[in-house]
């Protein structure tokens, strides 16, 4: 019974990619045989060349991204973020005792986190993490993961659909039939684009051939009609989906934000902070996209984060405003300066690290 219905969620998982294949089939049969080989006169011969040129080189980086956000393998929680079998042990021990403060469960964890050298710098909140958590004195919790048994490094969550703590996760995408995330984002949001691009030049180029079957101006070519109307219809349909959703994942781009975090803001020892890993707009971008310009638009992995260790915004309330003795008391901030701020001789005079 339980293998017949994990083969029906894998049935159903795939139900989108199956669709949006089919789509994209029948597009290029639209648009390449229908409408560039038949519905253009013969006699355009260059017409037909520039059209079918620049059509196969978006297809083809619209395709390239969505298969490498599909097939990418998400990026797990490094083994020393697992718990193991002592501290769980430990933990249940607290957990039965009820004589024991909640800091006592919060100064095993910063134990933990200390003597692994763990760089920790967010918290969770009350029903916040989908499983135990360690509380501090500011009613901030260690964000702990009861399925995958670990402390979850900030930025990273659980994905229910998948089963498994992922590295800055953003979101589980049916479309793709995964996780969005650290390993992947950078095609998603290429696939995004691409895809608005894609549907822009088919809608465009197509527009001309819609309107002279709609005035029955092409009589010769009746049987191809409904392709030609119908793919500018549905490329035009796509285009404002798609347009919107690059857009705001360009937006989350460049603040640095994820689609989890746009929602819930990452909890700081001070509180939540919308900002928290904003580094400004330059910075944010080659965080995502790297160094090396020529890999921009390509689907390539040039990413420069580890997915551990996240730079903070200078001018953060969490660091810049926390007293000295704060930070030497806490063993969970026990790492370099440099781990996760710039020296401060090396900041600007707008407030933002060089770039």
């Amino acid at each position: 019974m339980n293998k017949c219905l994990l083969i029906c969620i894998k049935i159903s998982r795939a139900i989108p990619l199956v669709f949006i294949s089919l789509i994209l089939s029948w597009s290029y049969y639209a648009y390449v045989v229908a409408m560039c080989i038949y519905a253009i006169p013969s006699t355009s011969v260059g017409e037909k060349v520039v059209l079918i040129v620049f059509y196969h080189i978006f297809f083809g980086m619209f395709v390239w991204a969505y298969i490498q956000t599909i097939l990418t393998k998400p990026l797990l929680v490094p083994s020393e973020f697992k718990l193991s079998q002592t501290d769980l042990a430990n933990i249940q021990i607290v957990e039965g005792n009820e004589s024991e403060s909640s800091s006592r469960w919060q100064d095993y964890l910063l134990g933990v986190i200390a003597e692994r050298h763990l760089p920790m710098y967010t918290r969770g909140s009350f029903g916040s993490n989908g499983g135990n958590s360690g509380s501090t004195s500011q009613g901030r919790f260690i964000r702990l993961c009861d399925s995958c048994q670990l402390i979850k490094p900030d930025r990273a969550h659980h994905c229910s659909t998948c089963g498994v703590c992922l590295l800055k996760m953003d979101h589980h995408c049916p479309w793709v039939n995964n996780c969005v995330g650290l390993h992947n984002y950078k095609y998603f949001l290429l696939f995004l684009v691409y895809g608005a691009l894609y549907c822009f030049y088919v809608g465009g180029s197509s527009a001309k051939y819609f309107v002279a079957f709609w005035t029955a101006g092409i009589a010769d070519v009746e049987a191809y009609r409904f392709h030609v109307l119908f793919v500018f219809f549905v490329a035009w349909l796509f285009s404002l989906s798609l347009v919107f959703l690059a857009g705001y994942h360009a937006f989350l781009t460049l603040r640095n934000r994820t689609t989890l975090e746009s929602s819930r803001a990452p909890i700081l020892e001070s509180g939540p902070d919308y900002r928290a890993f904003d580094l400004g707009f330059k910075r944010n971008f080659r965080q995502v996209f790297g160094n090396r310009w020529q890999l921009w638009p390509l689907p390539v992995k040039s990413w420069l984060a580890d997915g551990v260790n996240w730079e903070q915004r200078i001018g953060s309330p969490s660091w810049d405003q926390r007293p000295p003795s704060a930070v030497s008391a806490n063993p969970i901030l026990l790492l370099p300066e440099e781990n996760y701020r710039p020296h401060d001789a090396d900041i600007e005079a707008n407030g933002r690290a060089p770039v």
